[in-house]
């Protein structure tokens, strides 16, 4: 795993020394923020069946990215591969669980893949992307009212998800439709070596899937 992180950061930093402009698509630097709704399998719940009527759930997310784009891989007029790259993605998902409990979740990490673009009409491009999520830090916190920082509080350090989605871009604005899932090893700080783990099974892993739809400006 580590090494898989190691070989994404090694790709974060190199991407712009072999990319190459595109004749009629354009390498692309864009910003975009917007709405984060974490799955009702969070936590490895079977589904909202799981989850009373009173609870809310809700998150966001802020992206700073580039696309690259391979001259070299023309397929034909219009459609275009590349890379996508996200240097900076940020997300946190909160849980209304009860008047007495709540469950924040925040996730700090970068997003590499590949992309595939095509230019139908005018400014009009549609993109399809498949990118590694690694997470450079993540933590949940659950806040009972009186939140203890080494038992309520669990970390992970180095983890991975995983990125599937589809762009709108028009002249400089980016629409973005993405499913985020993934599991991570979140350990307290007690040093109990407590894992907040999976409802359904003894895992160490907690699924924390979501689906995030994204606006703002590319260029």
């Amino acid at each position: 795993m580590k090494k898989l992180i190691i070989l994404v950061f090694v790709a974060l930093l190199s991407i712009p020394c072999f990319s190459q402009d595109a004749g009629d698509l354009e390498n692309q630097f864009y910003f975009r923020f917007g709405y984060s709704n974490p799955s009702w399998k969070y936590y490895g719940f079977d589904g909202k069946e799981d989850f009373s009527d009173e609870v809310r759930r809700f998150g966001g997310v802020f992206e700073l990215g580039s696309i690259f784009y391979i001259n070299r891989l023309k397929i034909a007029d219009g459609l275009r591969l590349g890379i996508n790259a996200d240097y900076l993605s940020i997300s946190a998902h909160a849980f209304d669980v009860t008047d007495n409990l709540n469950l924040y979740n925040v996730f700090i990490g970068s997003k590499v893949g590949v992309v595939l673009s095509y230019n139908p009409v005018g400014k009009l491009v549609l993109d399809a992307v498949a990118k590694v999520n690694p997470i450079w830090g993540a933590g949940t916190g659950l806040d009972d009212g009186d939140m203890d920082q080494e038992t309520d509080v669990f970390m992970d350090f180095m983890g991975i998800k995983y990125s599937l989605g589809v762009n709108v871009r028009w002249s400089i604005l980016i629409f973005g439709f993405e499913y985020n899932p993934g599991s991570l090893k979140l350990q307290n700080d007690s040093g109990s070596g407590d894992y907040l783990g999976n409802a359904n099974d003894d895992s160490d892993k907690t699924p924390m899937s979501a689906m995030n739809f994204t606006f703002g400006f590319s260029f």
